[in-house]
């Protein structure tokens, strides 16, 4: 199993957490996808290179495979 992690500023979701201004560990998709986001400011190390959002939820990620319902970001 591999370490995901979520932004608790913004709620991007990536492998990496030298990304992420607030990392916490989440264990899989069940843990963010789907759910509300707080905000909608993007962390900002991570709003020039996001590429996937949950076309659902709007959640950002990395990859696209960390979101349910990967869309392009806009």
């Amino acid at each position: 199993m591999r370490d995901l992690y979520e932004c608790g500023t913004c709620g991007v979701v990536t492998e990496s957490k030298d990304h992420l201004c607030s990392p916490r560990e989440v264990s899989g998709k069940e843990d963010y996808c789907g759910s509300a986001l707080e905000t909608s400011d993007m962390c900002s190390t991570m709003v020039q290179t996001l590429e996937y959002e949950c076309g659902t939820c709007g959640r950002p990620a990395e990859q696209a495979e960390l979101v349910c319902n990967p869309a392009k970001a806009r």
